[in-house]
């Protein structure tokens, strides 16, 4: 079984080097693949990490949400998600890394 560390805090406190660092040091002392899953609406961890993605589980909704009511009625959505998740996961040597990304649209703010 592996082990899951998640980072979180206040914007701004360095929390996407932290977690670069650390996926880094975890793939390079450990015999097995690294999950990286960002899930920060910003994305800058495939950056931090050297690599570059080209869409977000963000982007695989947006689609989705178009596609809709285009999809046959017997299409099992899940599997449809599963199988556009799993084309978007950056596989690399020893960190593959997945990223959640910002759905578009209109921004609510408080106040």
């Amino acid at each position: 079984m592996g082990k899951i560390i998640a980072v979180s805090g206040k914007g701004g406190t360095g929390k996407t080097s932290v977690s670069a660092s650390l996926i880094n040091y975890v793939a390079e002392h450990n015999n097995k693949s690294v999950l990286a899953i960002d899930a920060d609406p910003d994305t800058n961890l495939p950056q931090s990490l050297g690599e570059n993605i080209k869409k977000t589980i963000g982007d695989i909704r947006e689609e989705l949400q178009k596609e809709r009511d285009k999809l046959a009625a017997t299409t099992d959505k899940q599997r449809l998600l599963e199988y556009k998740v799993m084309g978007i996961l950056h596989e690399g040597e020893k960190i593959d890394l997945l990223a959640m990304g910002r759905p578009e649209g209109r921004t609510v703010t408080a106040g």
